[in-house]
């Protein structure tokens, strides 16, 4: 909801404070609208977090670094 928000706010002018025009997007938009781009977001996200284990993981492999650590079960 809020980089819905943030993105509705500096595509529009307005007058006024931050948070009275926060609060007008908001109510215009209702529960439903803030979350508008959710999904598309969620995609990304996930997409940019296996690419960063994945570059983490094939410089782990390079620099030739051990495992992690061991938990020991009882």
């Amino acid at each position: 909801p809020a980089d819905t928000l943030l993105s509705k706010i500096n595509k529009t002018s307005g007058t006024g404070s931050v948070m009275s025009r926060l609060g007008g997007l908001a109510k215009e938009l209702g529960v439903r609208g803030l979350f508008l781009g959710l999904g598309p977001r969620i995609v990304m996200v996930g997409t940019l977090t296996a690419f960063q284990f994945a570059i983490y993981n094939d410089i782990k492999k390079a620099l030739g670094a051990t495992g992690g650590v061991e938990i020991k079960k009882n």
